[in-house]
């Protein structure tokens, strides 16, 4: 497999980081709440734009994993897109 893909699947992984603390800032009270809802919500962002940007760049440059690519890019934007829906109503 590809360096890039493999960063790319990797920025998943900081999505899900991200995501585990979006919930657990779900699950707490106080001030610190906020924090941490906040942190999750960067740091998911930046993990699923950073792995629809490698997905593109890998689509780019190697034309046999093409289809890879595409369907990572597509699973990240459509995260990215339920993050925001997320964050609107939380």
């Amino acid at each position: 497999m590809l360096w890039i893909l493999r960063f790319a699947i990797g920025s998943l992984f900081v999505f899900m980081i991200g995501a585990v603390m979006i919930a657990w800032a779900c699950m707490s009270t106080g001030w610190e709440t906020l924090s941490r809802f906040a942190g999750g919500c960067v740091t998911a962002g930046a993990g699923l734009i950073g792995s629809a940007v490698l997905a593109m760049l890998n689509a780019v440059i190697h034309q046999g994993w093409r289809r890879v690519s595409l369907v990572l890019m597509s699973a990240s934007v459509l995260l990215f897109i339920a993050l925001l829906i997320f964050a609107k109503f939380a």
